[in-house]
């Protein structure tokens, strides 16, 4: 403040000093230099956090992951603990029509083990009525063909040749008088082809003459003819006499239906 003089001029008064009133907010800083203050404050503000953060992560420790509960495995049932039963072989008996082949196919077979289990050699031959065995697939072992062998040194030798039968080939075999004395037996057996008896004639020279029914014979298969009365089946035929007339001195002669003597056989 000024003072105006005697000589008319302006004279400076001072006035005594006070203290700033902080209570006011009036600092005395520029804006800049409070928001300077600021940022710095934060940026130690985040230092010191960050810093905190990663030591109490490097002190505590960290709890191990639970490991996992085993668990019982399920009782497993073993093979030999199961009840299984055996397959077993069953009987089959031939319809007309049938062949070897469509029979294996249907019970789920080889044609060869068909054939072995039942001893037939020649799978074309097969005849109605007759009982074959049907085996469990796998259960046997068709017989291998044996391996050539090597020729000896030396002069060579012929061996016989052995000719495929081309027909049938029936003959009387055996006859057998039987403990009971009104029945005698004559065996006859097919060596050849398949044969169908059916009309074919057997008598004993003396008037008895008997028919054969409708029976089909294959290669290797046999039937017997009995004097005494019965019930015929495949194998067994019955005449009807009631008497042993397959005696010692009696010559049997076997008839196709042509009348064409096929076998003959004298009772020793």
């Amino acid at each position: 403040m000024y003072n105006e003089g005697m000589e008319g001029k302006p004279r400076e008064t001072y006035q005594p000093w006070k203290p700033r009133d902080t209570r006011s907010g009036r600092t005395g800083l520029t804006l800049k230099q409070m928001a300077f203050l600021i940022v710095v404050n934060a940026i130690i503000a985040l230092g010191i956090s960050i810093a905190v953060t990663l030591t109490l992560g490097r002190a505590t420790p960290t709890a191990p992951a639970p490991s996992p509960t085993p668990r019982a495995a399920s009782p497993v049932a073993s093979p030999a603990a199961a009840a299984t039963t055996p397959a077993q072989a069953t009987t089959y008996t031939v319809k007309p029509g049938d062949s070897l082949s469509a029979i294996a196919f249907q019970f789920g077979i080889s044609l060869e083990e068909l054939m072995a289990a039942n001893g037939i050699t020649n799978p074309d031959v097969l005849f109605a009525g007759q009982k074959l065995i049907i085996p469990v697939p796998g259960s046997i072992t068709p017989i291998p063909t044996s391996a050539p062998t090597a020729a000896p040194t030396g002069a060579p030798t012929v061996a016989p040749t052995n000719t495929p039968p081309t027909g049938p080939d029936l003959r009387i075999e055996s006859v057998q008088v039987l403990p009971d004395a009104r029945d005698s037996v004559a065996v006859i057996t097919n060596w050849g082809m398949w044969a169908r008896l059916k009309g074919w004639t057997l008598d004993d020279g003396q008037g008895n003459v008997y028919t054969f029914p409708d029976l089909s014979l294959f290669q290797g298969g046999s039937v017997r003819v009995h004097t005494a009365s019965g019930t015929n089946t495949e194998v067994d035929l019955y005449w009807g006499i009631n008497k042993a007339i397959f005696v010692s001195g009696r010559t049997l002669t076997l008839k196709d239906t042509t009348g064409k003597v096929v076998a003959t056989y004298t009772v020793p």
